[in-house]
């Protein structure tokens, strides 16, 4: 049974490129602070969170993937870098599994909070490892200003994205509470 998840797991994968295509030609949308404020409000509405995660965060996946993916060549074969991309793909292919899934079957919806939890929890290292990433790089190959200028521009996107990846994972899950209240209010 391991073998097949492993099969399963690694056909998933491979079709990550034509998803991380398609996704990435639409741009994230923006939020604000208010818009934050009023999700997690009491109209907080666990199905249209949900509806606009299951689009919008394959969005902004595809799109820090394809910035990677211009990273040099030889910084794109370090470990560290390629751990990362497997840690993004994989993240997007969990994602995707609920494109197409009801938004008022209450088990999908558990079932999406979880697989958030789980690639929260996987990006815990995102930071380390691509600094790690950047250092073995550094450490092999001659450095000049201007690739070093454009790896710091990268890291700041990147770094940025990763923020608002964990910014719209962590209002979903905690503004499940929020939504478990009103349910047992009705």
């Amino acid at each position: 049974m391991k073998f097949v998840r492993f099969i399963m797991k690694n056909a998933a994968l491979a079709s990550a490129p034509k998803h991380i295509e398609h996704f990435s030609k639409f741009s994230p949308s923006p939020l604000s602070i208010k818009q934050f404020i009023d999700f997690g409000s009491i109209n907080a509405c666990e199905k249209t969170s949900f509806v606009f995660l299951r689009h919008e965060l394959p969005v902004r996946l595809s799109n820090i993937m394809k910035e990677i993916n211009l990273l040099p060549d030889k910084l794109l074969t370090t470990p560290s870098v390629q751990m990362v991309q497997r840690w993004y793909s994989q993240s997007l292919m969990e994602i995707l599994e609920f494109l197409d899934e009801n938004p008022d079957d209450h088990r999908v919806l558990a079932e999406f909070v979880d697989a958030l939890v789980t690639i929260r929890n996987r990006h815990n290292d995102v930071v380390p490892t691509m600094a790690q990433g950047v250092i073995e790089y550094k450490e092999v190959f001659p450095q000049d200003l201007l690739t070093n200028q454009n790896i710091q521009y990268f890291l700041d996107r990147f770094y940025m994205s990763r923020i608002s990846i964990r910014m719209l994972i962590n209002q979903h899950r905690l503004g499940k509470n929020v939504f478990d209240m009103i349910t047992i209010q009705k």
